[in-house]
């Protein structure tokens, strides 16, 4: 979510059911935001309990042959019929009929698939909008247009693709066998990159050469705001070896933001190095200078979790609003203004960095600084007696907040303050189901075969 939070506070272990705001208080967006994250949690855990991992009412998402107006079989394609779905608890919605190559982030085609069965299935995830993305396009958008310019309010939007994989009959036959144990196949079939990278966040305690300011000379944040940092995978990969000759195509990177990368300017035209921009930002806090590191998105570059080369700006004409980069972005991201391209900022001094793998609290082994003491580490997996050292996999999209906080001099960290715990990502979460097979014949005809959806019916008829 790269909105200009405060912080995010929802902890589902700590069991909270409502939040009450108080007189007189000073209301921030972080007590809103729990709220509507305890419900949000509610609703759907109750419905995966219920329910299972996946399931639906009737036909909703089952896979059917396209057909064209004339009622003959579409060649390499298939339809999704309308209703609801539900993945892990979250509700899906196909307004459809939905034919397959007209889904949202123009997913991998069936041209150049050979002949052969292939299984169709749900990949559900949350996306972040802001209201750049959701501008009044046909009417309610998220823009209160009477305030004259200013956004409020930002949405999280329940977004599914369907996508396909080569699958065999031993693989088709685990998948028939009775739950759990068959979702636990269709997940092991997936091979869904598992994730597993940890990030601890600390602030460094002022050193003898650091510059002296305001704040306490015993704080740590030497921050003159509160910030929400935000490190974010961008390529993915694995860890930087400790020995030998890295493949560095094979090393995740990650990017890092002081507002939780909600820093963006929309985009209405790219000419190679050349973007022309609608703004350059309402302050110089949210603002962009020359040599700044930048990231050129629209939705098909975020629904496909795309990681293109960073790019870093050369030159900024403010009476044109053009700004022109050391190079040109690697693919044509941007060039169309129906999918609300975008500019975002990050706040590293370079490139994408090389995510490396460390242990230990001496200040050699937090391989980064932020800023104003801010620090981080990826923490090396632990080997026991039975298992060995893990080598976990970074993802595209995998993030970290990190509150940091002028009144403490310290950044919010679960654990001892001299001691911070490794932490798992704070998103993005998918979900899965298996919708069917689909068959591919020689001459391009798809034919769907056996459904494995679950559906439910309603407790009163």
């Amino acid at each position: 979510m790269k909105g200009d939070f405060t912080r995010m506070t929802f902890d589902p272990a700590k069991h909270y059911s409502r939040v009450f705001q108080q007189q007189g208080r000073v209301p921030i967006d972080a007590d809103s935001n729990e709220m509507s994250d305890i419900l949000r949690y509610f609703s759907r855990r109750l419905a995966a309990d219920l329910i299972g991992p996946h399931g639906g009412p009737a036909n909703g998402f089952r896979i059917e042959p396209a057909k064209d107006k004339d009622n003959n079989d579409v060649p390499r394609d298939f339809d999704i019929a309308p209703g609801r779905y539900y993945v892990d608890g979250i509700l899906c919605e196909n307004d459809g009929p939905k034919r397959y190559t007209a889904q949202s982030g123009s997913p991998v085609g069936l041209e150049k698939l050979e002949a052969g069965t292939y299984l169709a299935y749900l990949d559900v995830w949350e996306r972040h909008i802001t209201a750049y993305e959701d501008e009044n396009e046909e009417w309610n958008g998220i823009r209160e247009v009477a305030l004259r310019g200013p956004d409020t309010g930002t949405r999280a939007q329940v977004v599914w693709q369907v996508k396909w994989k080569l699958i065999d009959q031993p693989a088709i036959n685990r998948l028939k066998l009775a739950e759990p144990e068959g979702y636990a196949n269709f997940l092991k079939f997936l091979e869904v990159p598992p994730g597993g990278g940890r990030l601890r966040a600390r602030a460094r305690k002022p050193g003898a050469d650091d510059e002296p300011c305001i704040i306490s000379p015993e704080a740590r944040y030497r921050g003159p705001e509160n910030q929400l940092y935000r490190v974010e995978i961008h390529r993915p990969g694995v860890a930087m070896p400790s020995v030998g000759k890295p493949d560095t195509t094979k090393v995740a990177t990650f990017k890092w933001s002081r507002e939780n990368g909600s820093v963006i300017f929309p985009i209405t035209d790219v000419q190679g190095e050349v973007v022309t921009l609608r703004d350059l930002g309402r302050e110089s806090r949210f603002g962009l200078r020359v040599d700044d590191w930048v990231e050129i998105v629209d939705d098909d570059y975020v629904l496909q979790n795309r990681a293109e080369p960073l790019l870093q700006v050369k030159g900024i004409n403010r009476d044109t609003m053009e700004v022109t980069l050391k190079a040109a972005p690697a693919s044509p991201v941007g060039n169309d203004p129906a999918k609300h391209p975008l500019m975002r900022r990050w706040d590293q001094k370079s490139d994408a960095i090389a995510v490396v793998e460390t242990t230990g609290d001496t200040d050699s082994n937090w391989i980064f600084t932020l800023e104003d003491g801010v620090q981080i580490q990826f923490p090396e997996g632990e080997a026991t007696v039975l298992v060995a050292k893990p080598t976990p996999f970074y993802r595209t999209g995998d993030y970290w907040l990190i509150p940091a906080r002028v009144a403490t001099g310290d950044v919010e960290w679960p654990g001892p303050r001299g001691n911070p715990r490794p932490r798992p990502p704070d998103g993005v979460e998918h979900g899965y189901a298996p919708l069917g097979l689909i068959s591919i014949a020689a001459g391009g005809t798809v034919t769907p075969g056996q459904d494995f959806r679950k559906t439910i019916k309603p407790l009163v008829q």
